[in-house]
């Protein structure tokens, strides 16, 4: 699996925030004035996407052309991810937390093979605590056995999803 892009994350964010199936840069701007957590999203886009001078000649404020500005300028001198995780005092908060909502989503999968291999620590413990065998667990949980072997055995955190490794050790916290 491809690690998500910030160019990729936006690509599907601002359409969701402008409530719109579109990367229209005209029906997009539309939707500036009632929906504001759709400016640094969009200014952001824009940038990544090389279409910074066309929204430049579609915005009603300055204060939005600045910003676009110093955006396309971090950008053109390879330095805008760098101020955004860095949270460069230039920019405004809100594309910190855009680059937060990137960052979190990118991880996700990272995050949740932590958690599930930490499942797999409490379900090894309590299996041998509560002494129930693997045979009796993917009955009783109508998992598939390799799938389960993988888990226990290899520690191999994408042959279950979360909630399965979850419901897992709450199944054997109640044996």
């Amino acid at each position: 699996m491809r690690q998500l892009t910030l160019k990729g994350y936006l690509d599907s964010y601002v359409p969701y925030l402008a409530g719109e199936d579109t990367h229209a840069l005209t029906r997009l701007v539309r939707h500036l004035e009632d929906e504001p957590r759709l400016v640094a999203p969009l200014l952001l886009w824009a940038t990544v996407r090389g279409r910074g001078d066309r929204l430049t000649s579609l915005l009603l404020s300055d204060d939005h052309r600045r910003e676009l500005e110093v955006l396309m300028s971090l950008e053109s001198d390879s330095l805008l991810e760098k101020a955004l995780a860095e949270e460069d005092p230039r920019l405004r908060p809100e594309y910190a937390k855009v680059w937060r909502s990137f960052v979190a989503r990118r991880d996700t999968h990272h995050r949740d093979a932590e958690l599930k291999l930490e499942a797999r620590r409490q379900v090894l413990a309590l299996a041998r605590e509560k002494n129930v065998s693997r045979y009796r667990m993917a009955r009783d949980l109508n998992l598939n056995d390799g799938n389960l072997h993988a888990f226990l055995a290899q520690g191999k955190a994408s042959a279950l999803s979360l909630e399965r490794a979850f419901e897992l050790v709450e199944y054997l916290k109640a044996a």
